[in-house]
C-alpha cells in the first residue's frame, strides 16, 4: 500500500469481498440461531441482568447481520456489474 498498488487485483477483490460477506453473514447467523433457545429457555426460569445482556446481544447480532447482508447484495451488484475484458 505505500507504493499506491493494491495487494490484491479489483477482480479478484470484489470476488473476495463478496465471498467473505457472505461467509460471516452465514456464521453469524448460525451463532445467532444457536443462541436465541439456550436465551428462551434462561430466561423462562429466571430473569436477571445476565439474561437481558444475552438478549440484547442476541439484537445486536440480528442489526450486525442486516448490515452486512446489505453489504453483501452490494458486493454482488458490484460482482456483477464487472467487466471481464
Amino acid at each position: 500500500m505505500r507504493r499506491g498498488v493494491d495487494p490484491v487485483p479489483t477482480a479478484s477483490g470484489r470476488l473476495l469481498d463478496f465471498a467473505s460477506d457472505q461467509v460471516v453473514a452465514y456464521l453469524l447467523m448460525s451463532a445467532l440461531s444457536a443462541a436465541t433457545p439456550i436465551t428462551n429457555r434462561m430466561r423462562s426460569a429466571v430473569i436477571n441482568r445476565f439474561t437481558d445482556t444475552t438478549a440484547a446481544a442476541i439484537s445486536m447480532a440480528f442489526l450486525a447481520f442486516v448490515s452486512l447482508a446489505l453489504s453483501a447484495i452490494v458486493s454482488g451488484y458490484k460482482l456483477s456489474k464487472q467487466t471481464y475484458m
